[in-house]
């Protein structure tokens, strides 16, 4: 193992204020975390700015994937135009709105920036009629539909949005992290709620205010048809907690009825390693009717991301966006000539 490369490395690992020398892996982290943190200090360190930091009872700890100065030079950006816009939405903030500002423009790792990154170039694809036609395309191929027609165009990309009316929903700020509407070729309109993940674990604790959401679940119509007599009696005996993942889907479920849409999906977005959260994800399938399994979906962000580049090879945001979140041999590289098993401790 030769000096030059573990020093190479260690420029990526997280120390505290008691010892800065002891450079460490976070000991929390999975094997594909710790690629994901990796890799975030790397294009965090490139963006020239400081390193970040957050203290718990005295104590300073570095972590390379967070940086300090976000908001003042959109470094966590992969435009100057998302940035702008990320700055508006903090200046507009609603105050139901969850967006965290310092998250949003200092934290290289989050989901939430990097759903900025990646939703705020197909919001402005969705203002031309070929856009909308070209994104559908897109969509059509990654995420399935109830039966036969398909996805005509995208009419509208919305990002991080908590419906205004969301004390009749599930009465808690459960959110989208971004959604498209559509347009069918049979002429019906509906929604696909996007949850995305970059290395998350959506939370296993229960609704904030349960019986509002077990009613939802279990006595609107709307949405009791879609399950099974088993699954209804299980969230009815709150022997199925309601996750994160099940909030998510019945928050969409809720829109698509106060919108009146003909129909709604909602989607998981990650990179294929994160499957931090199957066991739910597997638990909600099971109690959607058949006829209702399309209802809820996932799709790897690596084909999701693909789809988009070969349908938009002159637009290099999405090469950028690649590169930024998904270029994991660029870890496995450094791992490697460091002597660094990938999965020890």
């Amino acid at each position: 193992m030769k000096s030059q490369e573990l020093c190479e490395l260690k420029d990526y690992l997280s120390y505290s204020s008691v010892n800065p020398q002891r450079r460490y892996f976070v000991k929390t982290d999975n094997a594909f975390t710790r690629k994901a943190r990796l890799l975030q200090a790397m294009h965090r360190k490139e963006s020239g700015s400081p390193c970040g930091s957050i203290t718990k009872k005295g104590t300073t700890y570095f972590h390379p994937n967070l940086a300090t100065d976000g908001s003042d030079t959109g470094c966590n950006f992969l435009s100057q135009e998302i940035f702008e816009y990320a700055k508006w939405r903090i200046e507009q903030k609603k105050a139901y709105e969850t967006i965290n500002e310092d998250r949003l423009f200092n934290n290289f790792l989050s989901s939430q920036p990097m759903a900025f990154n990646l939703f705020v170039p197909l919001m402005n694809i969705a203002h031309t009629d070929e856009g909308r036609s070209k994104l559908a395309k897109v969509v059509a191929g990654q995420v399935t539909n109830s039966d036969s027609s398909t996805f005509n165009k995208i009419t509208e990309v919305g990002i991080e949005f908590i419906p205004p009316y969301y004390s009749g929903c599930l009465n808690d700020k459960t959110a989208m992290d971004a959604y498209f509407l559509y347009e069918r070729t049979d002429g019906k309109h509906g929604i696909i709620a996007i949850e995305t993940k970059y290395t998350d674990i959506l939370g296993t604790n229960p609704a904030s205010n349960p019986s509002f959401a077990i009613r939802q679940a279990t006595e609107n119509i709307g949405i009791s048809q879609l399950l099974t007599d088993e699954g209804i009696a299980g969230i009815t005996k709150r022997d199925i907690k309601l996750s994160q993942v099940y909030r998510n889907f019945l928050l969409t479920e809720t829109v698509r009825l106060h919108e009146h849409l003909d129909d709604s999906i909602s989607i998981i977005l990650s990179p294929k390693e994160n499957i931090s959260n199957e066991e739910d994800e597997s638990s909600l399938r099971s109690i959607l009717k058949d006829e209702y399994k399309y209802k809820f979906q996932s799709v790897t962000l690596e084909n999701f991301v693909s789809a988009l580049i070969r349908e938009f090879p002159d637009i290099d945001i999405f090469r950028g966006f690649e590169k930024r979140y998904l270029d994991f041999e660029r870890v496995e590289k450094l791992i490697n000539r460091a002597g660094i098993h990938e999965n020890s401790k």
